[in-house]
């Protein structure tokens, strides 16, 4: 179902509930473990895909590529991700991008168990991968927002990016654990049942109806079973009543890109967002380099890698207690402790040392995480949400860059140095962005 311009807003899902956490919201609970297994599923790849890339070159240049490739979408695709949001239904736009991912994901694991899965496979899976990470968000994110509404939004946020971190915790736990024993096609295959089970549970998630002009009360009933058919087999053809007034794509494309530049507290949300995905997200695949340097056998660096996840579940309890705070307080304040913890988290001796370090460096990235998607979602206006979620994944980009160029340095200087000096360089700069742009210290998210 496209999305028109609003003339008479439709009704929405959130004006059914009042009060209440985001649970009470008819739909969340199925979105939210659907959700789950989209994290668990999409982290564990990331893991795999490292792991398995680490093993056949002994690269850190290749390593870091894993991650440059998949998450390269974000930078490129991400208007485009936004516009799809604000014209098309969100339901249908998810089920749509899982159900393309699944087999895709299946092939993967049985390549690897026959030994066939090289780089020239592998890789343009990992973008493929990505692309739907940018098609997901920009929609799932819009949706949690359609259905629990914006008094409940900083709650259903808090859920979301715990959501998150516990697929990069178990993603990487459990895809460290399983290629240990089984191989990495085995891990494969689990997750493609995974994202399978994610997909069967967005059956249960309501459909927001789009904000159009109200219909006359004598073609409600010709509309509701038009836009019940449309649900199973897309209409063709000519339709035979008039659509509502809409923009094109491209219009709506630059409507979208207009919104970095004119308004200043998005502005200020997406330049911290740049600086924390370039410096500090960057260390994701080189959890792999840093467990080879601390002599960590795969479960090992599964566990390491897991302690991101776990970390920014702590950050996201703690933004969840704290209801309607100083969102960009916490927002700011989590990305220079990520940063600063990444430091001693690069000099650490052991496996004991590297997993502590790194928990207490994702307790910053939760508080991040946490309030993000709410700072973005709350600073516009409702029928730019889609679009602004999507200059926010064009933001989130600019990890893919960072995480090459920490690659580009690890393989010159090794990876302890290349994590410290990138992390050095996320300090300076945070520090800069907010002397220029410090609107987004003072916002705060929805009051009840």
């Amino acid at each position: 179902m496209r999305r028109g311009a609003a003339v008479t807003e439709a009704p929405r899902l959130e004006s059914e509930f009042s009060g209440g956490g985001a649970f009470s919201a008819r739909g969340f609970a199925p979105l939210w473990f659907s959700g789950l297994c989209w994290h668990w599923g999409r982290w564990a790849i990331a893991f795999l895909a490292s792991y398995h890339v680490n093993q056949i070159t002994d690269s850190p240049r290749m390593v870091q590529l894993t991650g440059a490739v998949m998450w390269a979408p974000l930078l490129l695709g991400g208007a485009i991700g936004g516009v799809i949001s604000d014209r098309f239904d969100r339901r249908r736009t998810v089920r749509l991008q899982t159900a393309l991912l699944v087999p895709f994901v299946a092939v993967i694991g049985f390549a690897e168990r026959s030994d066939q899965l090289g780089i020239l496979l592998l890789f343009p899976f990992l973008l493929f991968a990505g692309i739907g990470w940018v098609v997901d968000m920009t929609s799932r994110r819009a949706l949690v927002l359609d259905i629990v509404g914006p008094h409940r939004l900083h709650k259903a946020m808090a859920w979301e990016t715990m959501a998150l971190a516990s697929g990069v915790a178990a993603g990487q736990l459990l895809g460290g654990a399983v290629a240990d024993r089984a191989g990495v096609g085995a891990a494969f295959l689990g997750v493609a049942a995974m994202l399978g089970v994610g997909l069967f549970l967005l059956m249960w998630v309501p459909r927001v109806p789009p904000a159009r002009p109200e219909p006359a009360a004598t073609d409600r009933w010709s509309d509701a079973l038009a836009d019940r058919i449309f649900e199973v087999v897309p209409l063709g053809g000519a339709s035979h009543r008039p659509e509502p007034a809409r923009n094109s794509t491209l219009a709506e494309l630059r409507a979208g890109l207009r919104l970095a530049r004119t308004n200043r507290g998005l502005l200020s949300i997406l330049g911290v967002t740049v600086m924390a995905n370039f410096f500090m997200f960057a260390y994701f695949p080189a959890v792999q380099l840093i467990g080879d340097e601390v002599d960590a056998t795969a479960s090992q660096i599964g566990i390491i890698g897991s302690m991101t996840g776990f970390g920014m579940i702590t950050g996201s309890l703690v933004t969840a207690k704290w209801g309607s705070g100083r969102w960009g307080l916490a927002y700011t304040f989590g990305v220079f402790v990520a940063m600063a913890m990444l430091i001693v988290w690069a000099l650490s001796p052991n496996f004991l040392i590297a997993a502590i370090t790194l928990y207490v460096a994702s307790c910053g990235s939760g508080l991040f995480a946490a309030t993000q998607s709410t700072l973005v979602l709350t600073t516009v206006s409702e029928e730019m949400r889609g679009r602004a979620m999507g200059l926010l994944s064009m933001a989130i980009g600019a990890l893919p860059v960072g995480t090459y160029v920490l690659g580009e340095v690890a393989q010159q200087l090794g990876a302890r140095t290349a994590v410290i000096l990138m992390a050095c360089g996320g300090l300076a700069g945070m520090t800069l962005w907010l002397m220029i742009r410090p609107e987004v210290i003072r916002r705060t998210g929805p009051t009840p």
